[in-house]
C-alpha cells in the first residue's frame, strides 16, 4: 500500500494480448478489490483459486505435509515471461495528471499549473524519461519502479506501526468447538506449513485470475502446460483468459524480516531455519516446527508446544523491559538500540537471530475483545511487548480463538498475503490438524526440552530506551480513533443490476461524506495491485475527480438538481472510475510514473523540475482520504490502518452482495470520524434513492 509515500512524490504494454486486458478489465463494475493491498489492498477481483476436486484424488494430495491440492506444473512456470510493468507515454501521464488536479484547483490555480505540466512535457521530462526507458531496457529482470519503490519503504525512519502495517482480521472458524486458542492456532499454523512446504518444493499452484475457471480449472488444462517453455505457457494462459500473477513477493514471507539500519533499511532471510516465534504474556520463546528433511513435526506437538507457552508465561510476571517495543520505535533510535542490544553480549545477538530467522510470529493474547474497533487497535498495534513489528507478518490469536494479522509493508502486497491466508484458512477449515476431544491432540513431547525461552541482557541504557519506546508507543496510540460500520440496505447485487460499479459507489460516498462534513474535496488514494506485471507492486487510483466533485455538489442541501441529473451524474461516476481502475490495473496511473521521474532528478543531480515544487502536487500528494477495499473472501473478515496524514482518514471497506461495512480511522486534528460515518451512511441513502428511481 504504501500509502504515506504518497505526502513526498506512447503507452507500450508488452504483448499481453487483447485477452489478458480485457480479462482484466472486464467485470470490474462486479469486482470486490483486492488490496493492497488489504485490501489485500488491489483491485482486482482474484477468483477462488483452485480449490477444485479433481485434486483430491491425487495420492500426493493426502500427504499432511501439503495444501490439499497440488499443482501438476511447476509454481513458478510462468515468472520469467511475466512482462515488466510499462512506462506510460509521457504525454499520457501529464494529462492524466492535470486531469486529477481539476478537482482541487481554481480556475488561476489550474491555469499556472497546466503551464508548469506543459513545460515539464515539452522539457525536463522528455530527458528523464528517456533515462527512464533506458534503465528500464537494462533492467528487463524487474520493474522500473522496483528500487524507487523499496527505497520508499526502507528508508522511512518513522514508527512502521498504524501507517505502514496494516492489519487484517481472519474469519472465525464456523464450529465453536474448533475456536479453542490453541486448537485454532495449531490449526492455522500447521497450514501455514504446508503452504510453504508446497510453495518450496514447487507444488503451489500458480497465482492466476481466470475468466472461467469451469473451463481453465481443470486437470486436462493445467495439464497441457506440461511441455511448453515459459513463454509458450504464458501465452498459452492468456489466450486461454487465464491470467498469470507475479509471484517474486511469495519468496519473501517466511524466515524473514525487517532490520533497521542507519539511513535504510534491510530485508534478511534465512530459508534454512525451522523454527517458530511464538509471543505470550511478553515472554518470547521459539520452537523448531519443521525436521531436518523439512516436514512437518508431529502436529498433536505443536499444539503441546503452544499449551506450554501460555502456561509458562502466565506464571511469570511481565517481563518489565519487553524488548518487542524497541521495533515500534523510530527506526534510527531502534537501529542504534540494536546495536547496542546485540554488543551488549554474544548471547543477544543470537537470540535476536534466532528472532530475525523465525519462520514467522505468533502472539498468543490472554484476553479477548467483543468489540471489531478493539479487535482493530489489538492488531493495528496491540500490547507491542507483545509483538515484533518487523516480521513480514505476525499472526496475532486471541484467548477465544480470534485471528488477525499485522503486516510489515515493506516486502510485499495484499494480493500476496491473500493468497496466503485464503489457502490457509480454507486448509485449516477443510482439513484441521487438530480436532476438539480426539486422541489426534495427545503428545507425549517433553515441551521443557523441545521449546526454548529467550532471554535479553539488557543495561541501563536499553531499560531506558525500552522506557521511552513504550511512552512514545502510548502516545502515538492514544490519538488514534477507530469506527466499525456496517450499511446493511443493499450492496453489489443491487449496484449491478443499476448498471453501476459497486467500487464506484463505495468511493462516491466516501467523496460525499467528506464534503458534508468539511465542505472540501479529498485528495484520495485508492490502492490497485499491479501483480500482473513482473514484480508489480501497486498503482493508484484517485478517485476524486471532475465527475465525483460534480455529483458531491448536485447532492449538498438543497442543490436543486433534479434526480435525472443526478442518476446521470452517478453513471458519470461509475464509468469514470471503471476508466481509472482498468487504467491502474495495466500499470497506466500517473502517480507512480511522476514519482520515478522525481526519484531519477534527485538521484542524478539535476535541479527539480518546477512541476514537483508545484505547491498543487504537494497538495494533492497529502493524503486526506487514504482507502483500501478489502475484497470478498471466505477468509477475510476486514481490515484496518491508520490515516496517513494528521488531518486525514484512513477507510478500509468491503462491498459484499447484500451490504457494505468498513472500519474508519482518524487522529484528533482529522474530521470527526463519528461525523463521517454517520454522513456516509446518509449517501448510501441518498445513492439508493437516486438509483431507484424510475423516469
Amino acid at each position: 500500500m504504501a500509502r504515506w509515500l504518497t505526502h513526498c512524490h506512447q503507452v507500450h504494454v508488452r504483448d499481453v494480448g487483447r485477452k489478458a486486458l480485457d480479462l482484466l478489465t472486464e467485470g470490474l463494475g462486479s469486482r470486490p478489490g483486492v488490496a493492497n493491498t488489504m485490501r489485500t489492498p488491489c483491485n482486482m477481483r482474484l477468483v477462488n483459486r483452485l480449490r477444485t476436486r479433481w485434486c483430491s484424488s491425487s495420492s500426493a494430495a493426502s500427504t499432511m505435509d501439503y495444501l490439499h491440492a497440488l499443482s501438476p506444473v511447476p509454481t513458478m512456470i510462468f515468472q520469467p515471461a511475466i512482462p515488466q510493468v510499462p512506462i506510460p507515454s509521457l504525454q499520457d501521464t501529464c494529462q492524466r495528471y492535470l486531469a486529477s488536479q481539476w478537482a482541487f484547483l481554481n480556475p488561476r490555480e489550474f491555469a499556472e499549473t497546466k503551464t508548469l505540466v506543459g513545460e515539464f512535457e515539452k522539457g525536463a521530462g522528455v530527458d528523464l524519461n528517456n533515462e527512464l526507458l533506458e534503465l528500464n531496457k537494462k533492467n528487463s529482470h524487474t520493474s522500473y519502479i522496483t528500487d524507487f519503490w523499496m527505497d520508499v519503504y526502507l528508508r522511512y525512519r518513522d514508527s512502521v506501526i498504524l501507517k505502514t502495517s496494516p492489519m487484517t482480521f481472519i474469519t472465525n472458524d464456523h464450529r465453536p468447538e474448533y475456536m479453542d486458542q490453541t486448537i485454532r492456532a495449531t490449526n492455522v499454523i500447521v497450514s501455514l506449513l504446508r503452504f510453504l512446504k508446497t510453495l518450496r518444493e514447487d507444488k503451489l499452484f500458480p497465482d492466476v485470475v481466470h475468466k472461467n475457471p469451469a473451463v481453465t480449472d481443470t486437470e486436462g488444462f493445467w495439464r497441457s502446460f506440461r511441455s511448453l517453455s515459459a513463454e509458450d505457457a504464458y501465452r498459452h494462459a492468456v489466450d486461454s483468459s487465464v491470467q498469470p500473477l507475479d509471484m517474486s513477493q511469495f519468496t519473501r514471507i517466511f524466515n524473514a524480516t525487517r532490520i533497521p539500519r542507519n539511513n535504510r533499511d534491510e530485508l534478511y532471510k534465512d530459508d534454512t531455519k525451522r523454527h517458530l516465534l511464538v509471543i505470550a504474556n511478553s515472554h518470547m520463546y521459539v520452537l523448531d516446527v519443521l525436521d531436518s528433511d523439512g516436514s512437518l513435526v508431529p502436529l498433536q506437538d505443536i499444539r503441546a508446544n503452544l499449551q506450554y507457552i501460555l502456561n509458562h508465561s502466565s506464571s511469570l510476571p511481565p517481563p518489565e523491559h519487553p524488548v518487542g517495543y524497541l521495533t515500534t520505535d523510530h527506526r534510527d533510535t531502534w537501529t542504534r538500540l540494536r546495536e547496542k542490544l546485540l554488543a551488549a553480549c554474544p548471547d543477544n545477538e543470537e537470540t535476536v537471530r534466532l528472532i530475525d530467522s523465525a519462520l514467522f510470529c505468533v502472539c498468543l493474547e490472554d484476553d479477548t475483545d467483543d468489540s471489531k474497533e478493539q479487535l482493530a487497535r489489538k492488531g493495528l498495534y496491540g500490547n507491542a511487548g507483545n509483538r515484533w513489528f518487523d516480521k513480514p507478518f505476525q499472526l496475532i490469536v486471541t484467548s477465544d480463538g480470534q485471528l488477525m494479522t499485522n503486516v510489515e509493508h515493506s516486502w510485499g502486497d495484499g494480493v500476496t498475503l491473500k493468497r496466503l491466508f485464503t489457502d490457509a484458512y480454507e486448509d485449516a477449515v477443510s482439513r484441521p490438524a487438530i480436532t476438539p476431544g480426539g486422541t489426534a491432540h495427545t503428545s507425549s513431547i517433553d515441551s521443557s526440552k523441545s521449546v526454548s525461552k529467550l532471554e535479553f541482557k539488557l543495561d541501563s541504557a536499553l531499560c531506558q530506551g525500552i522506557k521511552e519506546a513504550k511512552a512514545n508507543h502510548a502516545l502515538a496510540t492514544s490519538q488514534l480513533n477507530v469506527q466499525w460500520m456496517q450499511y446493511p440496505r443493499y450492496g453489489s447485487s443491487f449496484m449491478k443490476k443499476c448498471g453501476v460499479s459497486p467500487d464506484a459507489v463505495a468511493q462516491l460516498a466516501l467523496q460525499m461524506a467528506y464534503h458534508r462534513v468539511t465542505g472540501g474535496v479529498a485528495a484520495t488514494y485508492e490502492s490497485c495491485s499491479t501483480s500482473m506485471f513482473k514484480h508489480g507492486r501497486t498503482e493508484t487510483i484517485r478517485s476524486a475527480t471532475a465527475e465525483t466533485k460534480r455529483c458531491t455538489e448536485a447532492f449538498y442541501k438543497n442543490s436543486g438538481v433534479n434526480m435525472d441529473k443526478k442518476r446521470s451524474l452517478v453513471q458519470a461516476c461509475s464509468d469514470k472510475h471503471r476508466l481509472l481502475s482498468k487504467e491502474a490495473i495495466l500499470g497506466q496511473g500517473w502517480d507512480r510514473h511522476l514519482f520515478a521521474l522525481r526519484c531519477l532528478a534527485s538521484v542524478t543531480g539535476r535541479p527539480m523540475p518546477a512541476v514537483f515544487q508545484d505547491p498543487a502536487y504537494a497538495n494533492i500528494n497529502t493524503i486526506t482520504l487514504s482507502t483500501s477495499t478489502t475484497g470478498v473472501s471466505k477468509s477475510s473478515a476486514g481490515a484496518a490502518f491508520a490515516p496517513v496524514s494528521p488531518g486525514g482518514l484512513g477507510v478500509a471497506y468491503t462491498v459484499t452482495g447484500d451490504g457494505v461495512s468498513w472500519m474508519g480511522t482518524s487522529y484528533s486534528a482529522s474530521p470527526s470520524l463519528s461525523d463521517f460515518a454517520r454522513s456516509v451512511h446518509e449517501a448510501y441513502d441518498d445513492l439508493y434513492e437516486v438509483m431507484s428511481y424510475k423516469t
